[in-house]
């Protein structure tokens, strides 16, 4: 019998759907991408309109980063790779704003299921040496 590769197989053979909880999963996976990127796209555009100076000091402060991560390498790639970034420069900005967000984001979520499961009495996880 030939493996199925970890998926299950309907009647007819073909792949079925996956269960409702990774399906659920995937979904707010796919929310918390979207919303995020749709907030700093969001916030970009205000800026641009009330905020210019915080844009032109997100502008400087990446392009101080690319320009000191790329000196720690090596002669030909440093420079290589600088130029190539310069290049991106408003999708790299936008995009390391996106992953910066993403981790605020994160760790506040962190920070309020744990005060939450601590109200609430919920499970902790001790150390059991048994």
């Amino acid at each position: 019998m030939p493996s199925s590769g970890g998926l299950n197989r309907g009647q007819d053979g073909a792949p079925a759907l996956g269960n409702w909880n990774s399906t659920k999963l995937w979904l707010r996976n796919q929310f918390f991408r979207i919303w995020t990127a749709v907030a700093i796209l969001a916030a970009y555009a205000y800026g641009w309109i009330y905020l210019p100076e915080t844009l032109t000091w997100w502008k400087r402060s990446t392009t101080a980063m690319i320009e000191r991560g790329c000196d720690l390498l090596p002669y030909p790639w440093g420079d290589r790779l600088e130029a190539t970034l310069g290049n991106f420069g408003l999708w790299v900005q936008i995009t390391l704003a996106i992953v910066a967000f993403r981790i605020l984001v994160w760790l506040a979520m962190s920070i309020v299921q744990r005060i939450w499961r601590r109200r609430k009495g919920g499970p902790r996880k001790t150390h059991d040496p048994a």
